[in-house]
């Protein structure tokens, strides 16, 4: 597979990426069922999010090494859709059980999941900025990375710092997601090097699919109080996620011959561009009946995004 082919469908991984975040937070709803305990993994969603966004990130920031300019990007990109959600969000909480200035100042900085302060909005926020003040730092490590050799160590490297964070139930769950975010940058790195994977490549990340799969599906039989404490829930993701994502794109390659597929890339698409305002969103309406989640989803996004649009059509007259 061409990296160009794969890096044209980053867009469709985060579509399917937020479905799958989506069945994983209803699927208590669900019958019992077999595909019930295979939605209980799609939580792996978010680590498709953050190879992808590793991807970007490793282009945004080497189309001009600046890190102000980097961050500045991010944020035009992020705060019209974070600061109106997490002021209504903020709200909300002050009108039901209540909520702390420094509380309501963490979650609407966005970096609550690094501080145990209650009550906090999902962690994903702060890991996303964490990643992109590492940017600056992964890029280059990403370009040196420029044999397999390397390119392991560094994979490694993040790893072994993640085992610090060992039984802190609040950062585990972010400095695990590391790795798969600098592995989407060595992709990216890559690409200048070569057009395309290898099959042998190809096969080997395929394979790993089943392989992580596997250890997500015995991991709690063997290590049950572990699979928090010591991060064996996100671990895996490291060996499915680059396999998923390489399918993936083949499959939106595939559709693209026909007019009906490209049809179907470009819905995937759009939604692709809305996941950051769907994943605020969806948290509003988790213990809604399936129709009622998905209307609340849906209007709750557009809502946003109309906010978010206005925002930056605001932001871009000031400027001009």
């Amino acid at each position: 597979m061409r990296f160009k082919t794969l890096f044209q469908y980053r867009k469709n991984m985060m579509a399917a990426a937020i479905v799958m975040i989506l069945l994983y937070h209803t699927k208590g709803a669900w019958p019992e069922i077999a595909l019930k305990k295979i939605a209980a993994y799609f939580y792996g969603g978010v680590d498709i999010f953050f190879f992808a966004s590793g991807i970007g990130c490793f282009f945004s920031y080497k189309g001009r090494r600046d890190p102000a300019a980097f961050l500045g990007r991010r944020a035009g990109r992020i705060l019209p859709v974070y600061v109106p959600f997490m002021l209504a969000w903020i709200t909300v909480e002050a009108l039901g059980e209540g909520i702390g200035i420094p509380a309501a100042l963490a979650n609407l900085f966005g970096v609550h999941g690094f501080t145990g302060i209650k009550p906090a909005f999902n962690w994903y926020v702060s890991g996303m900025w964490l990643t992109y003040l590492l940017t600056p730092w992964f890029v280059p490590a990403a370009e040196k990375a420029d044999t397999r050799p390397r390119a392991i160590a560094a994979v490694l490297a993040l790893l072994v710092f993640s085992v610090a964070f060992w039984g802190d139930t609040e950062l585990i769950i972010i400095v695990t997601r590391l790795p798969i975010f600098f592995v989407g940058m060595l992709f990216a790195a890559e690409s200048g090097r070569r057009d395309a994977l290898t099959k042998g490549e190809l096969a080997v990340m395929l394979l790993l699919v089943p392989v992580g799969a596997a250890m997500l599906w015995e991991n709690p039989k063997f290590f049950p109080d572990l699979i928090w404490d010591r991060g064996l829930a996100w671990y895996p993701m490291l060996l499915t996620t680059p396999g998923i994502c390489i399918a993936a794109a083949a499959v939106s390659d595939r559709l693209s011959r026909v007019k009906a597929g490209r049809a179907v890339n470009r819905a995937m698409a759009y939604l692709g561009g809305l996941t950051f305002e769907i994943y605020l969103v969806h948290f509003w309406a988790l213990e809604k009946p399936w129709p009622v989640f998905l209307l609340m989803t849906a209007g709750l996004t557009a809502v946003l995004h109309g906010v978010s649009v206005l925002i930056r059509r605001a932001i871009k007259k000031r400027a001009a």
